[in-house]
Order: structure tokens, then sequence, then C-alpha cells
């Protein structure tokens, strides 16, 4: 088991302070340095023996690399009234209506938002994280059906190293993400891990399984690797 421990420090750098978040992690072999997609933040990751001081004068020789990855981070988007974006493929524009008692609501291009300004990101968020979970559902289940296999359960989380993981037992995950980004890419992560089903590996009759159930897998995969940045924006403050 990869036991994880977790501590707060601050790194200087150009004159300028940096929180790093500090995993210590067990089966970690090598000092090393990420970004958070979620927190936006930069992680330093030590194995179970390393002393502080040595990630510490790690963190500090890789300054550079730390500033130009936090620059090339996107300008954090919080969900807003007058914000246009698109969900599962429809283009919209949140607005907000403080008297209204509908909760979330589509109307035609229109998200319609009741309630108090400052519940109002986080009432999309929550609106997103139920219609993706009726849309991939509805989706998950037509591929399985194509594919004669059975997706038994599906779960949306706010998913941090995966866009989407499947069981066994048919009990799939996905990234609520996925419905900020074009619809066929949602829809090759739902047939991605639906192919697990099948084969239950990345070897080449897995990806065969794919093509067959997504022909546009390589554009999808592309999309996101190129946009991941741009999905993990999104925040509710």
């Amino acid at each position: 088991m990869n036991e994880i421990s977790k501590q707060a420090a601050t790194l200087c750098v150009q004159g300028k302070d940096i929180p790093l978040t500090i995993e210590r992690r067990t089966q970690a072999k090598h000092i090393r340095l990420k970004i958070s997609r979620k927190s936006r933040q930069v992680v330093l990751v030590l194995p179970r023996r390393a002393s502080l001081q040595a990630g510490m004068r790690f963190a500090q020789s890789k300054a550079e690399w730390i500033l130009a990855q936090l620059a090339l981070l996107p300008q954090k988007r919080v969900f807003q009234d007058g914000m246009p974006l698109s969900f599962l493929g429809r283009q919209s524009v949140i607005h907000h209506s403080a008297m209204a008692k509908r909760g979330v609501w589509f109307d035609q291009d229109v998200i319609w938002v009741s309630g108090q300004p400052e519940h109002l990101a986080r009432r999309v968020q929550d609106f997103f994280k139920k219609e993706f979970y009726a849309y991939a559902l509805k989706k998950a289940r037509e591929v399985a059906e194509h594919a004669h296999v059975n997706v038994k359960k599906i779960t949306v989380r706010d998913t941090v190293s995966r866009w989407g993981s499947c069981s066994k037992s048919g009990h799939l995950n996905l990234s609520w993400r996925l419905g900020l980004a074009p619809l066929f890419v949602a829809d090759y992560v739902i047939a991605h891990e639906v192919a697990h089903l099948v084969e239950m590996n990345h070897s080449d009759a897995f990806w065969a399984v794919v093509a067959d159930l997504c022909p546009e897998y390589k554009k999808a995969e592309n999309w996101l690797k190129k946009n991941t940045a741009y999905l993990y924006s999104f925040v509710i403050k």
C-alpha cells in the first residue's frame, strides 16, 4: 500500500513565497515535483527515507521550472452570473435569478441559478455533476450494449489523477469536468472505461475495442492532452 502523509511548507523563489504541499509516499523512489491540477499548487513528493532538507534543496534547484509551470496555468474560472461556457456540447450562459425557487435549470441556451449569489458557483457545480451523471449513465449503457457487457454503476466525482476508471464488477468512476469538454471527448472516456469490461488492460486488443466503440478516440486523447489545464481551471472560489 502506498501510504501518504502530507504537510505544508513555503518555498521562496525570486522574493516570492510559493506554497508547497509535501507528500511523503512509502512507495516513492525519488524526490520529484509536480503541479496539482485540482489545487493548482506545487507538490513535493518525498520517499519515506528522504529528509525534508534534501527535498527543499531539490525544490529550490527547480525554481525556474516551478515558475514556468505555474505561469502555464490558465486563469481561474469561477462560475458566475453572465459567464458563457459549453456543457455537454451545449453553449450556454449562466444567469442568476435570486427570486426564483427552482434551483438550477436549463432554459434553451441559459443556465438559470436561483438563491443567494454567494451560493451560485457551488449550485452550478452540483447541477453539472447531476447532469453529467445522467448523460454518462445513458451513454455508458448504450456503449456497453454494443460491447455486450454490463455497466452496473456509475459514480461521478472530481477526480485528480484520471478522467475515469473501471472495476471488474462494472463500476465506472468519471470526472464531472468531462462535461465541460466537447461531447466527443466525454464520449471517448466513457467508451474507454466500458472497453475495460471487455479487456481489463491496455493491450492491442483493448485499443481495438476502443476503436470500435469510439472511432474518434485519438482525436479525443489529443484534445485532453492539450486542454487538461483548461478543464481544471474551473473552481468554486
